[in-house]
């Protein structure tokens, strides 16, 4: 009975103490700061949900993993900041309550992502009084996809923004409705809490020609035909996850014009080509190419948001800004996209993409035409006779309803 009693004091005693031990872990001090948030993750089914906390901190192991403490059937788990929050859940789900989780594992810190949609409409009128075109059909695909990592000081985040559509309609034929290629890569190291030095660089272009409808026989653009490539050094601030700045004020950006015939008429800010008119002013002689590249230096500004601003509702936008301290920098260049995603069911989505440009070395042609729309050329060089180039304010807009998948 003696026995009992002191094994029963002896626990008694030594509970207190062992939970205490458990508990007061000290708090990790980390200097990290990057992913964000583990709130609405699915919670482990070995553990209740009312005893699952996060946000918590977290005991740094010796091996450099972090260990979740555990207090009888409490697990915490703190809000880590360079590591994916899917991909600590996983390995707490193999059973390691407890145990270091290794953070060597690069999936740990890469976070990947993206949407695709695919959008089609068609339409058909027979005998219809109110007029109309007797047949039409639009097809758009848009892909937005993600792969950003963190490790300690140091990130770095890819984005490539995807697009393509065509429609065909009895009265105008088929055109293209949408062509981009963005893609998008930062590097960051932070060196305070918000702040980071960050190295950037973007390419941007198109898949197929573009023409000047209605007239379909003269291409205006074509892959590289522009091609911008920028590439920036500067700052970074990213006050949450889903949003960052970038302010550069050493930037280069390279204009490129693969196209002899649209590099000769100085399009899209490439220098033209210089000529010589001959006596009676009719014919003219080339005496230097136009230029299929230019470089500009200047400042540029980036502004990136991605965030589910509703329930089901995904907001992904960026604001690019750009003045060359050389040519005007009065004239800042603006490029800014978004895409609005409404999540319908899991493979149905609604979306509005849109996208505002302003660049002024991108002069709009207008070309002579006759009276059915088509483009006089010149009988000496075959080419389109230009009236007048003017910077314009160019708007898309694109909404569509289809096939999505999101992951």
């Amino acid at each position: 009975m003696k026995k009992y009693i002191a094994c029963v004091a002896i626990l008694l005693f030594l509970g207190p103490v062992l939970s205490a031990q458990v508990i007061n872990y000290p708090p990790a001090t980390s200097e990290d700061s990057g992913y964000g948030d583990t709130t609405g993750l699915p919670v482990p089914q070995e553990m209740p949900i009312d005893t699952l906390q996060l946000n918590a901190p977290i005991e740094e192991a010796p091996s450099g993993g972090f260990v979740p403490m555990i207090e009888g059937r409490h697990t915490e788990i703190k809000q880590q900041p360079n590591y994916d929050p899917r991909a600590v859940m996983t390995e707490l789900n193999k059973g390691k309550y407890g145990k270091p989780i290794d953070t060597s594992k690069e999936k740990i810190h890469w976070r990947k992502g993206g949407t695709f949609a695919l959008n089609i409409s068609q339409g058909s009128l027979s005998n219809w009084a109110a007029g109309g075109d007797h047949f039409s059909i639009a097809a758009g695909s848009v892909a937005n996809l993600y792969a950003n990592f963190a490790k300690k000081r140091h990130s770095w985040d890819n984005n490539i923004d995807l697009a393509f559509g065509y429609l065909n309609t009895t009265s105008l034929g088929t055109r293209k409705s949408d062509d981009k290629i963005d893609f998008y890569s930062k590097y960051g190291f932070r060196f305070a809490r918000h702040w980071s030095y960050s190295a950037m660089i973007s390419f941007r272009s198109q898949f197929a020609n573009g023409y000047q409808y209605p007239d379909d026989s003269t291409v205006i653009s074509h892959f590289l035909a522009p091609g911008y490539v920028l590439a920036s050094l500067g700052v970074d601030f990213r006050p949450a996850p889903y949003f960052s700045l970038l302010l550069s004020p050493l930037t280069s950006r390279f204009v490129i014009v693969a196209d002899q015939r649209l590099a000769n008429q100085g399009a899209y800010g490439v220098d033209s080509a210089h000529y010589i008119y001959l006596p009676g002013g009719n014919s003219r002689l080339m005496l230097e190419k136009g230029k299929m590249l230019r470089y500009e230096f200047g400042a540029f500004l980036s502004a990136q948001f991605n965030k589910e601003i509703m329930k089901n509702i995904t907001w992904v936008s960026r604001l690019d800004l750009y003045s060359n301290y050389f040519v005007n920098p009065q004239n800042i260049d603006v490029d800014w996209t978004s895409l609005l995603t409404l999540k319908v069911n899991k493979y149905i989505t609604a979306t509005l993409n849109t996208e505002l440009i302003y660049d002024d070395d991108v002069k709009f042609i207008t070309y002579a035409t006759n009276a059915d729309g088509s483009i006089i050329k010149d009988p000496e060089t075959g080419e389109g006779i230009i009236l007048r180039k003017t910077a314009r304010t160019q708007f898309k807009e694109l909404i569509g309803l289809g096939f999505a998948y999101t992951f």
